[in-house]
């Protein structure tokens, strides 16, 4: 299950914690969050690993290009 903290900033923290995985991230709107928590839920339960942001990744516009193919 997901916890949502709205920061002084107005941003929100989405911490996930599941089969002694933890993941967090920071979103704008609290509806990305959601999004991006129930995402990693069902990733860690497939697979057992949780996958972070590819778009904090990109550094290039090569990577971003990357990521779209």
């Amino acid at each position: 299950m997901a916890t949502f903290t709205q920061l002084p900033s107005g941003n929100w923290r989405v911490q996930v914690r599941r089969n002694n995985r933890y993941v967090a991230e920071t979103f704008r709107r609290r509806k990305d969050g959601e999004e991006w928590a129930l995402d990693v839920e069902r990733n860690i339960d497939r697979s057992g690993s949780p996958k972070p942001r590819a778009a904090v990744k990109a550094k290039t516009f090569g990577d971003i290009i990357d990521l779209h193919i």
